[in-house]
């Protein structure tokens, strides 16, 4: 344990927040949809990946602090994070979201679309949704949905910008969890209308909807 990353309290955390430094939900990504402190980013938590993760998820700069509600993974994350400076480490929080309800302040869900919701949405009329691949370009190789754009989940928050906020998006990857990170993204740039897809490309896959294999992926 670095005995010298504090642990912060939710009015800590808040306040850290307001100035700049950015929170790293490490929960599951289905906690994170059901209940999570506004402005958060999902990055949930790998002993082997962890600081990899942060780095294709966030930009390098803003301070951040971790959130989990089991102490000893977030005093993992702040170990594995130990020497990384492209985000300096402010602090850790262990109580998950639980004291931050209690103590009034708000929280936010992420709302999720069954693969079967979004083949129904992609087949009705005049339906003007986004869906966002966030996959890398070779697993797109493998198969797409009819209609969906590639963005890779290491270019999102870059290209947050040249998105629309006034349309519904609808982030999918190969099982949900990179674009529930995605989704936060998006939910951190103020994007309105944000859903993430449980189960992603699996899902659709063992449903046999119907996907394309490109010769080439498609570019804003």
């Amino acid at each position: 344990m670095l005995t010298e990353i504090p642990t912060l309290t939710p009015y800590q955390t808040k306040s850290a927040l307001a100035t700049g430094s950015l929170l790293i939900d490490m929960r599951p990504h289905e906690a994170f949809a059901s209940s999570h402190i506004p402005g958060s980013i999902s990055v949930v938590f790998s002993r082997k990946s962890f600081p990899e993760r942060v780095a294709t998820a966030i930009p390098p700069g803003p301070s951040i602090v971790l959130l989990s509600d089991e102490p000893s993974i977030a005093e993992a994350a702040g170990n594995a994070l130990h020497g990384v400076h492209h985000n300096p480490l402010l602090g850790i929080v262990t109580t998950g979201t639980d004291t931050w309800r209690d103590q009034g302040l708000p929280l936010a869900a992420l709302p999720r679309m069954p693969a079967a919701a979004l083949q129904q949405r992609l087949n009705a009329p005049h339906d003007a949704l986004v869906l966002i691949d966030v996959r890398e370009p070779f697993e797109w190789e493998l198969g797409y949905i009819n209609g969906a754009l590639l963005i890779p989940l290491g270019e999102i928050w870059q290209r947050a910008g040249s998105l629309d906020p006034r349309k519904e998006i609808i982030l999918i990857c190969q099982e949900g969890l990179r674009s529930s990170t995605a989704a936060s993204i998006l939910l951190h740039h103020d994007f309105p209308r944000v859903s993430n897809v449980p189960g992603g490309m699996g899902n659709w896959l063992d449903a046999n909807y119907p996907t394309i294999r490109p010769s080439k992926p498609p570019t804003t």
